[in-house]
């Protein structure tokens, strides 16, 4: 894992729930794994509230909402520090990913209790946005908080509202106690980072741009 997903997870408080132990409060409702798997991405993609207590429900534990409430928080990229000073710019991402597909598409089990699930996802391809980044790049090591130039913020405010969409597969594992268990997620850092570095692709860029060869 990434120095940058250990940060987020930390920051988000997603690290401790992840890890703590569990107790069960009652019998969760029954779900089909797949109706179960594409509720972790309406709620971390999203924040869909709906979805949101949905998935609290179904892992019904004591720490359950909180974890919901941590993995929806994920969702709020327009809160990135890059888009502090620039509203405008945090509007049009969050416009474009109200309108982001991501579901289940297909499910390994390497174990009975151990799923691996590939997520289909439509996202927004930015690299023609990469001209205007190389002449203004973020500054993500400086002493300051990263911010855009205004140069960049008004290419992306542009970008984001039309930039074609890319299919990716990515998976994320999931682990349940017993056959009628429900799936707790293990890493949601996959599909978090995901979506994170489609939408805001620059800390990526700083390391290595997408056109430069190794």
């Amino acid at each position: 894992m990434r120095a940058r997903e250990v940060t987020s997870l930390k920051r988000l408080g997603l690290a401790a729930l992840l890890l703590a132990p569990v107790t069960a409060l009652a019998s969760a409702p029954v779900l089909p794994p797949e109706r179960a798997f594409d509720l972790y991405a309406q709620v971390i993609v999203h924040g869909d509230a709906t979805a949101q207590a949905a998935l609290a429900r179904y892992l019904d534990t004591d720490n359950a909402p909180a974890l919901a409430a941590a993995l929806a928080a994920a969702s709020h990229l327009e809160d990135a520090p890059e888009l502090a000073d620039w509203p405008n710019a945090a509007a049009a991402l969050r416009k474009r990913q109200k309108s982001v597909h991501c579901a289940t598409d297909s499910v390994r089990h390497p174990q009975t209790d151990s799923a691996d699930v590939d997520y289909r996802c439509h996202l927004p391809d930015l690299s023609a946005l990469l001209p205007v980044y190389r002449q203004h790049r973020v500054p993500f090591n400086g002493p300051h908080p990263p911010q855009m130039a205004r140069e960049l913020v008004t290419a992306y405010a542009q970008m984001i509202a039309v930039a074609p969409d890319r299919e990716r597969i990515i998976t994320v594992s999931f682990k349940r106690d017993d056959d009628d268990g429900p799936w707790r997620v293990q890493n949601p850092t996959p599909l978090m980072s995901g979506l994170a570095d489609a939408f805001l692709p620059f800390f990526e860029w700083n390391e290595h741009l997408p056109d430069e060869a190794e």
